[in-house]
């Protein structure tokens, strides 16, 4: 073993828990009091950590936010993975993708993208971040694609043009639920509207 190794692993190890505890309170102070509510000195409160340190990761606030959204959607991705994991391919792997899928636009990840959205209306820097990480959750929901439909998901294919209005009607309905609409009621609408998106990406595969 390399001299030092013992020593740098468990300080590389801590340095990335810190690094976790960030992140997470970054994205639940995010959601409790906004963009424009939130501080870096609040999130090292809830992080339980110095305040140096947490300048020593993030000194802006803007790289804070981005790198938390990042590890909202990463996080998200590898739930995505781990409840797919037992499903076999088909129908009913396309079913139990999309609603994980509505389960995640009506929860953590979109709402701080919409908050932020609204927030970079007035904050230039903000708005470039968030055009950045919009693209890179984009580019998530790719990778999303060809986890539930595997090698039958090729890009530039029928089903692949169909499946961005696939999720656009996910987050249109997900997002009722962000603006306060009753949450069994929306349950319920996606219940009904689940069997025609099928239908979409279904006539696409044929």
């Amino acid at each position: 073993m390399p001299a030092g190794t013992e020593n740098s692993e468990p300080k590389q190890a801590r340095a990335l828990a810190t690094r976790r505890r960030l992140l997470d309170a970054a994205v639940d102070e995010l959601l409790d009091h906004g963009y424009v509510g939130l501080t870096t000195p609040g999130v090292a409160s809830r992080a339980g950590v110095s305040r140096g340190a947490q300048q020593n990761y993030f000194p802006r606030k803007t790289t804070l936010i981005a790198a938390a959204v990042r590890h909202l959607a990463l996080r998200q991705m590898e739930e995505l993975r781990q409840q797919l994991a037992g499903v076999p391919r088909g129908g009913a792997r396309i079913q139990a993708g999309l609603d994980v899928l509505f389960a995640q636009y009506g929860g953590c990840l979109f709402a701080a993208i919409v908050e932020l959205s609204l927030a970079g209306r007035s904050d230039a820097e903000l708005r470039e971040v968030i055009m950045v990480e919009e693209r890179n959750i984009s580019l998530g929901m790719q990778e999303a694609a060809s986890v539930i439909f595997g090698d039958g998901f090729p890009p530039n294919s029928e089903i692949a043009s169909r499946w961005g209005t696939v999720l656009s009607a996910i987050r249109g309905l997900a997002l009722l639920k962000l603006l306060g609409h009753p949450p069994t009621g929306v349950d319920r609408q996606w219940v009904a509207t689940r069997p025609q998106l099928l239908e979409v990406l279904g006539q696409a595969s044929r």
